[in-house]
């Protein structure tokens, strides 16, 4: 009887084990939706973070919600979130990942007069550090409010990265494009 129940628990841990090492083989298509929906189920957080993020406009793009750009101009789009430094209330810094592949960001090159510079077929990603105090979100100093614009710390467009920070136009061309201009 002993040895029935070893084989059956070596048998599920075999199992859990093959299904764990899978998640962490899929490509980021799939990999971050899920990962998406298991935060969603589990992190009474998630919600609230990401809902106030999505429903933010993007800068000079009045009326375009980053949820409706993502939604609109990517493929498989998924939101998740990262704890930084975070109490048992759920207070403190975060950062907002959201993800979507598929997408052709096309944008002037500003080294030479060459024409522009384009990916296709990119993964886009936006990453948001966020402060969460109570029901106040903030990215840096500024309150998160449904329908005013919020400022991604960076955008990701196939492994290049464009910081809020950086004097040229690339991080701005970027997210005008997920804005539909």
């Amino acid at each position: 009887m002993a040895n029935k129940i070893g084989r059956i628990v070596l048998g599920i841990i075999i199992i859990v084990g093959i299904l764990v090492g899978g998640y962490f083989l899929l490509p980021g298509q799939v990999k971050n939706p899920l990962t998406a929906k298991l935060q969603d189920m589990t992190d009474a957080n998630y919600a609230v973070i990401t809902g106030a993020v999505k429903n933010a406009t993007i800068p000079k793009n009045k009326g375009v919600t980053f949820d409706s750009a993502m939604t609109n101009k990517t493929e498989h789009p998924a939101w998740t979130i990262k704890k930084i430094s975070v109490d048992d209330a759920g207070n403190g810094s975060y950062d907002v990942y959201a993800d979507g592949y598929k997408c052709t960001v096309s944008m002037e090159n500003e080294t030479n007069d060459t024409g522009m510079v384009t990916f296709t077929n990119a993964h886009v990603q936006l990453v948001f550090h966020i402060t969460k105090q109570g029901s106040e979100i903030k990215i840096g100093d500024k309150v998160v409010e449904e329908g005013k614009a919020a400022a991604p710390s960076e955008v990701n467009v196939n492994e290049t990265t464009y910081k809020s920070t950086d004097k040229s136009s690339y991080y701005q061309a970027a997210l005008n494009v997920l804005a539909g201009n």
